[in-house]
């Protein structure tokens, strides 16, 4: 949980933000559809960045049409499996500044007018490229005014025997 305050005394109220990331490896499969429903359901978060989805926003709004997230930002190259997904509910104020294959780079503002970034990344798995992740956060780092989270699956393994897959 993220909780803000702007410490005011005419502010007592504190905003609770929840996130959830999640690398889906493909969120076709109603097995992981029904697995991010009932997370949703028992941690009730207000954005949601998905990686891997493996869905455009046709085949998302096909899939995922019952979840509560009425705003949704979907990345999707037609000739890759990859795929992100941010999705969020009414309550939150979210404006994406930019997105490549991946990140989705937004703006979020609180009931107080604060603002503060998200950058939902999702970093190149090739070792190889992973300079290109660290390129990508640095160059992104250009738009953020002020505070700035960064969530996802940076693939940021040393060694090989750290990576567990199913």
């Amino acid at each position: 949980d993220l909780k803000l305050n702007d410490g005011g005394a005419r502010s007592p109220l504190t905003v609770t933000i929840k996130l959830l990331s999640w690398n889906y490896q493909g969120l076709g499969n109603p097995w992981t559809v029904r697995s991010l429903q009932n997370i949703v359901k028992d941690q009730a978060p207000n954005i949601c960045f998905l990686m891997e989805t493996r869905l455009d926003k046709k085949g998302y709004k096909k899939h995922c049409k019952d979840l509560p997230f009425p705003n949704q930002f979907i990345v999707k190259n037609p000739d890759s499996g990859g795929g992100l997904a941010l999705i969020w509910k009414h309550e939150v104020d979210v404006d994406v500044i930019n997105f490549t294959q991946n990140h989705i780079l937004a703006r979020v503002r609180e009931d107080d007018g604060s603002e503060w970034y998200l950058t939902g990344f999702y970093g190149w798995p090739e070792t190889m490229q992973k300079f290109k992740s660290w390129a990508l956060l640095h160059h992104l780092m250009s738009f953020v005014d002020g505070s700035w989270m960064c969530i996802g699956d940076f693939n940021a393994i040393l060694h090989s025997h750290e990576k567990q897959s199913a």
